[in-house]
């Protein structure tokens, strides 16, 4: 199955727009059809931003050429003065990534960061703790001898 990231990114309109057609070269050039901008899991156009991005999905650069795609289309957009944000949480706890650029270009500068938010799953946990005491328990009554008096 492998390791799987979700991964966020947002840039503008016109930034986004730039990183289609990098992409679609950069595809074209290494002879690989698939495109990750024509399969994301969230797309949401604003007046002036695009957010999209992909969950659990295996995402090693260097190794998909689908991936080496967009982030060196990041890398053309920051050469280029595009403002981007990119974010990627790992299947790890402590596996998060980010990286940005802001861009001079009008327009480029206000641009949201992917949120992440960050909470206890008390209920999981919780239920671990009791399936582990029940399992106590039970273990308890099969040891138990039955003594006939």
């Amino acid at each position: 199955m492998g390791y799987r990231s979700d991964i966020r990114i947002v840039t503008s309109k016109e930034g986004y727009e730039k990183l289609k057609e990098f992409v679609t070269n950069y595809l074209k050039e290494h002879n690989e059809d698939y495109n990750l901008l024509e399969e994301c899991d969230i797309r949401q156009e604003g007046k002036n931003q695009v957010y999209f991005g992909w969950n659990y999905l295996k995402w090693y650069e260097g190794s998909y050429k689908e991936v080496d795609a967009i982030m060196e289309g990041l890398n053309y957009l920051g050469e280029n003065e595009y403002s981007y944000r990119y974010s990627r949480i790992g299947e790890s706890y402590d596996d998060y990534e980010e990286q940005y650029y802001d861009g001079n270009k009008e327009k480029e500068n206000y641009l949201e960061y992917p949120n992440l938010i960050r909470e206890f799953d008390d209920e999981y946990v919780l239920n671990l703790i009791r399936d582990k005491q029940e399992m106590k328990l039970d273990n308890k009554e099969e040891q138990k001898e039955e003594i006939d008096i």
